[in-house]
């Protein structure tokens, strides 16, 4: 089984603020190889109508973006993140999910949503 955590976490990235202010995330999900897991954020309507990103954090590596999803808009893979085909996401109501289709030994992570706002350089 993988020990999958998702959590919230404010962080504030290279020319783009991300926040989690309000947002709510599960605990923890664990899957078996070759299953699919999908992680909710909700309370999207804090993001003001901007969009949600979501990233993954390895033990031994830095917080790395897998892609955002604009609010009520479609999922943008923009972060060159090396597993980025394994991943989707969707708006639900009052927030989004991200999605694995297919688990494997290296989607084991910790996984965070932020809301995003572009060209913005200070934690809001």
């Amino acid at each position: 089984m993988l020990f999958l955590p998702a959590a919230a976490l404010c962080w504030l990235g290279s020319g783009e603020c991300f926040h989690q202010s309000g947002l709510v995330q599960d605990l923890t999900l664990t899957r078996r190889k070759g299953e699919s897991v999908s992680f909710s954020c909700g309370g999207t309507d804090q993001c003001g109508g901007y969009a949600v990103a979501w990233y993954q954090k390895k033990d031994t590596e830095t917080f790395r973006a897998i892609l955002y999803i604009y609010i009520g808009g479609s999922p943008e893979k923009l972060y060159n993140h090396p597993q980025q085909d394994d991943f989707s996401a969707e708006n639900i109501q009052n927030g989004c999910s991200l999605k694995i289709k297919n688990v494997r030994d290296d989607h084991s992570a910790s996984y965070y949503c932020g809301c995003r706002k572009s060209g913005s350089h200070s934690e809001k």
